[in-house]
Formats: C-alpha cells, sequence, structure tokens
C-alpha cells in the first residue's frame, strides 16, 4: 500500500494589505487539501474564501462516491451545492453573498490517485518519476475567474457571460513541459477535472494562481513557471510543514534577488513516500 506525506501552506502578496487565500487539509476519512482564494475586488472576499472551504470540506465525500467520469459530469452540480452552503452560512453571519466570490481548487487521494477539481483559476503542478516537472495553469479572459458565486444569481451569471466576451474561449489552460508550453481556449464553463496516477506522478501540488506572481520588481519579469515549480518541488525532507519550510525559503531566497510574489500564494502538495 502506497503512503502518501501531504501538507499545506499559504502567505500573503507583497500588494495586499491582508491575505485573501485560504487552505485547509486532512487525514481522514482520506488525505485532502482544499484552497481557495478570494477576489481582491470584493470587500470581505477573505472571509468568504474561508466558507466556501469549510463548505467544501463538508461536501467532500459527496466527490468521492463518484467515478471520474461521474464527477466530470456533475462537476457543477457538485459545486453548486458547495457555494449553496456557504451562501447560507453567509447570510446567517449577516453578510452579502459578494463575499464568496473566490476561486476554489479541490484535491485528494484515494490511495492510488490524487484527483482535483478547480473552480476558477489556479495551478496544477507535477514531478514525474523520471524527476521530469511539468505544470498546468488555468486563466480566464480579462483575468475574470468564473466564481461559483455567479451560480447564485441569473443576472450576475449573464453579466459576466458578456464581460468576457467570446464565452467559447474565454478559459484558457496552459501546459507547461520541458519540450514547450502549450495553450488551449476552452468556453468558460468547461469543467476542469484531473486525476494523476501516484505510480508515475509521485509529487502532485495545487495552487492557487499567485504561484505565478512571482516578479522581479527591478525588471518587471514575471519569472518562469517551470523555474518556479522546480523550486517549490524540492523538498529536502517530507517531515511536519515540510511545504511551509520549502515555500518560506523560496520566497527568502527569491527576495534576495529582488523577486516577489505579488499576489496571495495558497499551496498544497501530495507525495508517494514508497
Amino acid at each position: 500500500m502506497m503512503m502518501i506525506a501531504f501538507d499545506s501552506y499559504y502567505t500573503i502578496g507583497k500588494l495586499h494589505w491582508f491575505c485573501e487565500d485560504y487552505v485547509r487539509q486532512g487525514g481522514q476519512p482520506f488525505p485532502y487539501i482544499i484552497l481557495a482564494d478570494g477576489c481582491s475586488a470584493a470587500p470581505g472576499s477573505d472571509l468568504g474564501a474561508r466558507l466556501l472551504v469549510l463548505s467544501a470540506c463538508r461536501l467532500l465525500t459527496r466527490f468521492v462516491s463518484y467515478s471520474q467520469v461521474e464527477r466530470a459530469a456533475r462537476h457543477w452540480s457538485l459545486g453548486q451545492r458547495i457555494i449553496r452552503r456557504a451562501a447560507r452560512q453567509a447570510r446567517d453571519l449577516g453578510v452579502d453573498t459578494a463575499v464568496l466570490d473566490a476561486t476554489l481548487l479541490i484535491a485528494w487521494c484515494d490511495g492510488e490517485s490524487i484527483h482535483i477539481h478547480l473552480y476558477g483559476d489556479g495551478c496544477i503542478v507535477t514531478r514525474q518519476t523520471d524527476g521530469t516537472v511539468r505544470a498546468i495553469q488555468i486563466e480566464y479572459a480579462e483575468n475574470a475567474p468564473f466564481y461559483l458565486s455567479y451560480l447564485l444569481d441569473a443576472e450576475r451569471c449573464a453579466f459576466y457571460r458578456e464581460a468576457v466576451g467570446d464565452s467559447l474561449a474565454a478559459q484558457c489552460v496552459h501546459e507547461f513541459g520541458e519540450t514547450g508550453t502549450t495553450i488551449r481556449q476552452i468556453p468558460f464553463d468547461t469543467p476542469i477535472v484531473y486525476s494523476f496516477d501516484l505510480a508515475a506522478f509521485p509529487t502532485v501540488a495545487v495552487a492557487t494562481d499567485g504561484l505565478h506572481s512571482l516578479m522581479n520588481i527591478e525588471t518587471g519579469k514575471r519569472l518562469n513557471m517551470l523555474e518556479i515549480a522546480r523550486q517549490v518541488l524540492d523538498f529536502p525532507d517530507f517531515e511536519a510543514n515540510f511545504v511551509k519550510r520549502r515555500m518560506c525559503d523560496v520566497l527568502v531566497g527569491y527576495g534576495q534577488q529582488k523577486v516577489f510574489n505579488l499576489d496571495d500564494i495558497g499551496l498544497g502538495v501530495f507525495v508517494r513516500m514508497r
């Protein structure tokens, strides 16, 4: 039976007054990591990110009860259950449901594979058995992710369709590999669902889009996604808090080179130990 190490960490971006990312992990009933990234334009989205993650935690077993094909088909209905639960909690607290404008990444391990559902933008980074590192970055037109909260309001949903222009190509999937980069443009509501066999991908990480916000403040140039991925996944050990220690070391090292994460970063990692 495979043994899994997993850990997560989130930290504030240099251009933020407070952190709008949130991450929660657990080992029961199976290893999972759930991340959310609140929208900076939505006041209170730090609270919304937390409500969204907590709601997803309570409903995670719903995802596991389906096969991958069924989960892809039910991606949005499962997301709707999450957002409706979070909206009830927001109303109970007396806050506007607009605080729930946040992206959501759900990842868990079933013992053999890592399964991921992504609602909005974000990143996935993997290391294969031969050491090859790959990265996937999901972006949206006008830098406007399709938030689950839009499912609560038909008017907001319709406005979103208009705002992003060509809704059939509003979602952009970048795949970075050792041999180059590929880009696919797909409809804004195409389900983003992945599964990675741990036998072939012993390290799988999920991150908010802040992972791609590292920039040299003197040149204004962003770092290459694969370079960041290699640095982040270079763990010296897998003791407690291994993701936090590595992420802090990476950010301190980059800071000495005048490179800083402008956006908040949330990161969760699964590693096959044997």
